[in-house]
């Protein structure tokens, strides 16, 4: 009687195991290639590395270690948002040090057309000084072309210069250091 029973628990988790795995490495790509596709025209230049995340959590990983990445990327029809780039030189972005998950961040892939992305350089410097009593406090940033904020790579072998200008004429100069 006891092996009775066993038999039939050993079927019940067999058939557990069988409808609770997984679908097949084959199976699953078969599914991924049947997907619509889309374009994504990249409007900035010297990228290296694109990740976006699809509003479903699934990542695309876009990189090149030669040269730039291509003007188009074909993907999944779908909504995007830009999760990280990394730049020619060393700058970088990612979504996780900024709070960038507003609606405009997001980017619709269709089948129809290809949608413009705006990434990557060319970068605007900004320095905003604002005065806190007797010290002036300088606030840089490196913008790309999209609104992200970069971060440049963390070489510290040369302090950070400046030079002050009244029109033309320098009216001071120096070096910031470190922290």
């Amino acid at each position: 009687m006891l092996s009775h029973y066993h038999k039939i628990n050993t079927f019940v988790l067999f058939l557990m195991i069988a409808i609770l795995l997984p679908k097949s490495g084959s199976h699953a790509l078969a599914q991924e290639q049947k997907q619509a596709l889309g374009e994504l025209k990249i409007e900035g230049h010297y990228i290296s590395e694109l990740v976006l995340c699809r509003k479903d959590g699934h990542i695309e990983k876009f990189t090149t270690p030669n040269e730039e990445l291509n003007e188009i990327i074909k993907l999944p029809v779908g909504e995007y948002r830009l999760q990280e780039i990394r730049l020619r030189g060393g700058y970088s972005y990612s979504s996780q040090r900024t709070s960038l998950y507003t609606k405009s961040n997001w980017v619709t892939v269709t089948e129809s057309k290809p949608v413009v992305f705006e990434v990557g350089a060319p970068l605007k410097q900004t320095v905003k000084i604002e005065r806190q009593g007797s010290i002036l406090v300088f606030n840089y940033e490196l913008t790309g072309i999209g609104g992200e904020t970069y971060t440049g790579a963390s070489s510290r072998s040369k302090r950070p210069t400046f030079r002050v200008f009244k029109g033309d004429k320098e009216v001071a100069a120096g070096e910031f250091e470190f922290g």
